[in-house]
């Protein structure tokens, strides 16, 4: 998958750039193709959709970005005069997904031979449902935001596709670490499987995939794949107070909750008395500053008091990055 994050922030940017622009140019009368339900033996489906500058100068085409990699398109033309249309052209492959799909395509455009003229965007999209012998409810398991080194618990459904009644005989692991609650032997259309999940000791994204095994000869095995992310009670960023050698220390952290609790920094204290630590008032930020070299504070720790409910506590500490060589006149870079 690529970035999702990036993208959405892309469109976004762009929309709010589009934002005092009366009208967008580029128009498509159908902008949303409703492929309808379609088994997954299809394999995918393919389309293609009309846009047309319906603004008074030329339109310069100058990104074109899908909302996933399942889903790819290409632009016939990128310039465009008054009135001129053109084609895009998108395929949307299945890859093993089912039940309710939507997936967008952007185009990003410019007014043609103006450098200052805001980037604005175009979206059309797919919709459907792709019908599996067996589909899974969701198609992927989001188990939100965890501590690290605990245990994440989700459920997923699995219903009955183009198969009849079915059975759930066995759900299997990667590694062989996790867990699953559900009803073994008992043939019905519909199953709810609940898995408790190992989560990494590191802080971040994580993914994997659970395998249930069934009674049904059309879809034997069924992947339950999840994601989620493991992030501490408080969250500094940057991680740590960033220092250089032969430079004061001067550099602020901002603590945040990626588990939706809501909490104050109350106090801020450095292990080496050369640094001052201060919460700001303003945002709650901390303000850390010292007259001494940088590279003399490593391993120095800030400690914060909050009055999080569970984590009154965060240690942040400093870290060095290596300094920069003193360039010599006239030797090679």
């Amino acid at each position: 998958m690529p970035n999702l994050r990036s993208i959405a922030a892309w469109v976004f940017l762009a929309a709010a750039a589009s934002a005092t622009q009366a009208c967008a140019a580029l128009v498509c009368e159908a902008p949303v193709f409703d492929f309808g339900a379609r088994p997954d033996s299809d394999g995918g489906v393919s389309h293609t959709f009309e846009i047309r500058n319906a603004g008074a100068g030329e339109v310069l085409v100058e990104a074109v970005r899908s909302s996933c990699d399942c889903l790819t398109a290409s632009l016939s033309r990128h310039a465009l005069r008054p009135n001129e249309r053109t084609v895009i052209d998108a395929h949307f492959t299945f890859g093993g997904r089912s039940g309710t799909q939507s997936r967008a395509v952007h185009v990003g455009y410019r007014d043609a031979g103006v450098a200052s003229a805001p980037l604005r965007v175009l979206t059309v999209a797919f919709s459907g449902f792709i019908l599996t012998p067996i589909l899974r409810v969701p198609d992927v398991l989001d188990l939100g935001v965890v501590l690290p080194g605990g245990v994440a618990t989700g459920e997923v459904a699995l219903l009955s596709g183009r198969a009849g009644p079915f059975t759930v005989c066995a759900v299997g692991f990667g590694g062989g670490r996790g867990h699953a609650g559900f009803a073994a032997g008992r043939a019905d259309t519909n199953h709810l499987i609940r898995l408790s999940i190992p989560v990494p000791a590191r802080s971040g994204a994580f993914s994997g995939s659970a395998l249930a095994a069934t009674d049904c000869d059309a879809a034997p095995q069924v992947a339950l794949p999840y994601r989620g992310r493991a992030a501490p009670l408080i969250e500094a960023r940057p991680a740590a107070v960033p220092a250089r050698a032969g430079v004061p220390l001067d550099a602020r952290i901002v603590l945040e909750s990626a588990h939706g609790v809501a909490f104050r920094a109350l106090e801020a204290t450095a292990t080496d008395a050369r640094i001052q630590a201060v919460v700001q008032e303003a945002d709650g930020s901390v303000r850390i500053t010292s007259t001494a070299d940088g590279a003399a504070l490593a391993d120095a720790l800030i400690r914060v008091r909050t009055d999080h409910p569970v984590c009154h506590v965060i240690e942040i500490p400093v870290r060095v990055a290596p300094g920069r060589r003193p360039r010599v006149q006239g030797a090679a870079p």
